[in-house]
């Protein structure tokens, strides 16, 4: 009796389990359209080339047909969105670890001769559908700028990316040394004429780049290259240590602004000027 009762049983289940089983051609299309509207991942893989190589710090490369060596290679990437074929956008929303990334804001982080740690990647996830470029900023928003970066998560509450005296972040850090190690040039890019107050104010100047990039193959694993040879092109070093701070005065500065599309003066996009330090790989 009692292996009756389990053959039974064993029948039973069978034949639940096989009715359920079988699926319908509407079920199909169902889990198909469902799998079109779910997000899509997006992973951006920065990389800083001199003369194709890649950027080692704190060492001699070759860029621009000069010697140079970095000690600092860091900047803040925001506003990220994926470019379809007629030109209309979708955001990206940033996954927050906390770390590198939060608010929406990633710091993308090459050198290991200030800190230990680096951060090549942007993540996150974009709505369904096909693209074929991406813009990004580098740069952190207006709306986050005047933070007090003591009260942040991170990425936001690095001190050596903060402007104490103007309430404002560096958007971008790069150091180097041409030819010697002695005079350094020190590239920081941030908004300027702006309240120093936290959560207060419009900077008139906003050296923010905004970067636009054709190409796309591959928003899962697309690489994102920056070329060092472009960046220090036409640059010419001083004879002393060279303070490369947005509105500054001194003309072998400002080559290197423009790289990023920026007009050195006011920090605005400039229609006449093309970026040439990013492009898609």
């Amino acid at each position: 009796m009692k292996l009756l009762k389990t053959i039974l049983v064993s029948l039973f289940l069978f034949g639940f389990v096989s009715c359920n089983m079988v699926s319908e051609p509407n079920d199909n299309q169902t889990l198909a359209l469902l799998a079109l509207s779910l997000p899509q991942p997006v992973n951006l893989n920065f990389e800083a080339l001199a003369n194709g190589q890649t950027l080692v710090t704190n060492a001699d490369v070759t860029a621009d047909s000069r010697a140079v060596r970095f000690r600092d290679f860091r900047f803040y990437v925001s506003e990220v969105k994926m470019v379809r074929a007629d030109g209309s956008t979708a955001d990206v929303t940033l996954l927050a670890d906390n770390v590198w990334q939060s608010n929406g804001v990633t710091l993308v982080d090459l050198e290991t001769t200030q800190t230990t740690e680096t951060n090549s990647k942007v993540t996150g996830t974009v709505a369904a559908g096909s693209y074929t470029g991406i813009k990004f900023t580098v740069g952190v928003p207006e709306s986050l700028n005047h933070l007090d970066r003591t009260t942040q998560i991170s990425p936001l509450n690095n001190g050596a990316m903060y402007w104490s005296w103007t309430g404002g972040y560096k958007h971008a850090k790069i150091e180097f040394s041409l030819n010697t190690q002695s005079n350094w040039t020190s590239l920081h890019l941030g908004s300027t004429s702006c309240s120093g107050a936290p959560n207060y104010g419009n900077c008139a100047n906003k050296y923010r780049a905004n970067i636009t990039l054709s190409g796309l193959t591959n928003q899962n694993n697309q690489t994102v290259s920056m070329s060092l040879d472009q960046l220090i092109k036409d640059h010419v070093p001083g004879a002393a240590n060279v303070s490369c701070m947005p509105g500054g005065a001194d003309t072998n500065c400002q080559p290197l602004i423009r790289s990023f599309g920026l007009n050195a003066t006011s920090g605005a996009m400039d229609s006449s000027i093309s970026q040439r330090v990013f492009s898609l790989k």
